[in-house]
């Protein structure tokens, strides 16, 4: 090793530059370098240390970074150690060394980096000690999680009214056959007592007629009578449904252990299938299974009170040991909230982004509810602003001119009751298509979350945040695959991260970057008056 390489270490292990060198020191410096194979103990390596004008270090120090073995080709790779352990821990490498290197016991040094230093084994370990739980969740099947959603309970409730109402407006069933459908209508809208009723009243008729042509008040009569059980049990099960996830919640609250939190928004069904789907199959790889992990799934739990779901959610953020950011179709301040908050509280985010795969996301498009695929046409043509563009002339035609999925939506008598007879004979009558728009709408969704991945990844505001009780930048970890994101989320929850440090001098940046994402985790700014400034008010407690 020569001394300018040296210098450099001693800089990078300090953070703060080399100066003043003798001649004589040089000379020292250079005498006892040229051997890589020499081997270099506690005292000698504070000797070097103080031929350079630095500090010296305490031996549980020397211990920690530069042990089992340490020779002159070796001391990189102590170095590169602390500089790993400082970015983690401190964010800063000036306060780190001078923080760690005057601990007098291996005890105390251990205690002051924290979880940082706690061993992969011994963590593994604790979480297989765990105890049962004395209470489980009752877990809500798939195709029922959105009922523990706002929106679609209160579609229920007030379908469920409204066919009520409907069936009070009927003249008695001897009068029905010859009564007339405008006088009934023009009925149903004087006794409805809320305005906004008005629309949904006059649409349930009117689509009603529309696939009935011809049809009397009579049939219309029979055809409510047999609705309304429908709509009646479909209530039913919402309270079912919410009377379980309450209970969830209560399981939540009183697990000793929450280890992960599930960040995501959920409005329409599929988002909260999708998100059941992505939780069950994380959670079911053997790499978290085996360690008894305990985690907040937000399919499975409600809150009526918006206040107390916003103190719930905020305990759970507080007790889990990360976050897992399901990055779906939009963007919201909920979502975006308890991802800053998680790293604002120096804990690790990993923000699952889906890779698509367009021949397997057909198959699921065409799997769906013509409705389903009609909301994800809207949402790639809102999100993609190059969806046109992207299209040749004949596609764009298509999709431009395809409105069978938008009649059908508005042609449906009740949103939540489905129609399996009419959704059956839409595919049959439209399946070219509609395999031909999901091919589209798939290629542009695999484009938008490739995107979504990249922004994260590199520009995305909230992709480094500051942990506000240290000052140490935290940085997202972006996966898109379930079986990478479970094996990172076991490194995260045992301490079994693997790092690369990267110094980037155009960008004046040390990074820490995760090696199975590849994303920065965290960063140290190489600006000295930023860095001065910043540390002032971190540090000056």
């Amino acid at each position: 090793m020569d001394v300018a390489t040296f210098q450099i270490l001693a800089e990078s292990l300090t953070g703060t530059p080399v100066k003043d060198l003798s001649n004589r020191d040089t000379a020292f410096l250079g005498q006892i370098l040229q051997d890589d194979e020499r081997e270099i103990d506690y005292s000698q390596l504070n000797e070097l240390l103080l031929l350079v004008n630095k500090d010296r270090m305490g031996l549980p120090f020397f211990t920690q970074f530069f042990q089992p073995s340490c020779r002159v080709s070796t001391i990189p790779t102590g170095v590169e150690r602390f500089q790993k352990m400082a970015l983690r821990r401190y964010g800063n490498f000036i306060y780190a060394y001078r923080k760690l290197s005057r601990m007098t016991t291996d005890a105390a040094l251990l205690d002051e980096l924290g979880d940082c230093a706690k061993q992969t084994d011994d963590l593994v370990a604790s979480y297989q000690a765990r105890s049962d739980k004395l209470i489980e969740v009752d877990l809500i099947e798939r195709h029922d999680t959105s009922l523990v959603g706002y929106l679609s309970a209160g579609e229920i409730v007030a379908e469920n009214a409204r066919a009520i109402h409907l069936r009070n407006q009927l003249p008695p069933v001897a009068d029905r056959a010859g009564a007339d459908w405008t006088a009934y209508e023009e009925a149903v809208i004087a006794a409805a007592l809320a305005p906004g009723e008005h629309g949904p009243l006059r649409r349930i008729i009117a689509n009603y007629r529309a696939a009935h042509q011809g049809a009397t008040l009579a049939q219309f009569g029979e055809y409510l009578e047999s609705a309304i059980p429908l709509l009646l049990a479909r209530q039913q099960l919402l309270q079912n449904v919410r009377d379980r996830a309450i209970r969830n919640q209560d399981v939540y609250l009183t697990w000793d252990h929450m280890d992960v939190y599930f960040a995501t928004s959920m409005r329409k069904r599929w988002e909260f299938e999708d998100l059941y789907d992505f939780v069950s199959d994380l959670m079911g790889q053997e790499e978290l299974t085996s360690l008894n992990t305990r985690y907040f799934d937000p399919t499975q739990s409600y809150t009526a009170d918006r206040i107390n779901k916003g103190l719930v959610e905020s305990l759970m953020l507080k007790r889990a040991k990360c976050t897992v950011y399901s990055v779906q179709d939009t963007d919201t301040l909920g979502k975006d909230s308890e991802l800053a908050a998680t790293l604002a509280q120096g804990k690790p985010v990993i923000a699952y982004v889906p890779r698509i795969v367009v021949v397997d996301r057909v198959n699921e498009l065409l799997a769906e509810d013509p409705v389903t695929i009609q909301d994800r046409l809207r949402f790639v043509i809102y999100t993609d602003e190059y969806f046109a563009a992207s299209l040749s002339a004949d596609d764009l035609e298509f999709v431009q001119n395809f409105h069978e999925l938008e009649r059908f939506e508005q042609r449906r008598i009740w949103r939540s009751i489905p129609d399996n007879a009419a959704i059956m004979a839409f595919r049959q009558a439209h399946q070219v298509g509609l395999e031909r728009l999901c091919q589209i709408i798939a290629a542009s969704e695999a484009g938008i979350y490739d995107k979504r991945a990249g922004t994260l990844t590199n520009s995305h505001p909230l992709a480094v945040q500051v942990n506000l009780d240290t000052g140490v930048a935290n940085g997202v970890l972006v996966m898109r695959s379930i079986e990478d994101c479970a094996r990172l989320l076991r490194r995260v929850l045992t301490n079994a991260m693997e790092f690369v440090l990267q110094e980037d001098n155009q960008a004046k940046m040390w990074y820490l970057r995760e090696t199975i994402s590849g994303c920065v985790f965290r960063v140290v700014s190489k600006d000295r008056k930023l860095t001065n400034c910043f540390w002032n008010f971190y540090l000056r407690n």
